[in-house]
């Protein structure tokens, strides 16, 4: 491998490594939490809509009370536990 191809390589990886530590350390710093550990659903929304605004997969895992994806109405209380 030649040295200007090596250190192209080595400085695609260093940049990309920084982005994305200022990615994580940007959502960190700001305190940025998608949403509350308990959630009131609002009109329209769906666990699955839920599930992507909160950043947690476990939606179903975390809240036995909801049986089937259609439980969910206006005022219904979830517990959110975000992904690490």
């Amino acid at each position: 491998m030649e040295v200007a191809t090596r250190r192209q390589l080595v400085a695609f990886f260093v940049v990309f490594y920084l982005v994305l530590c200022a990615a994580e350390a940007g959502r960190t710093l700001l305190g940025r939490r998608p949403c509350d550990e308990v959630y009131v659903a609002k009109e329209g929304e769906t666990l699955h809509t839920i599930s992507a605004k909160c950043d947690a997969p476990f939606i179903l895992d975390d809240n036995p009370q909801i049986q089937d994806d259609h439980d969910v109405g206006p005022g219904t209380v979830l517990i959110i536990r975000p992904w690490p």
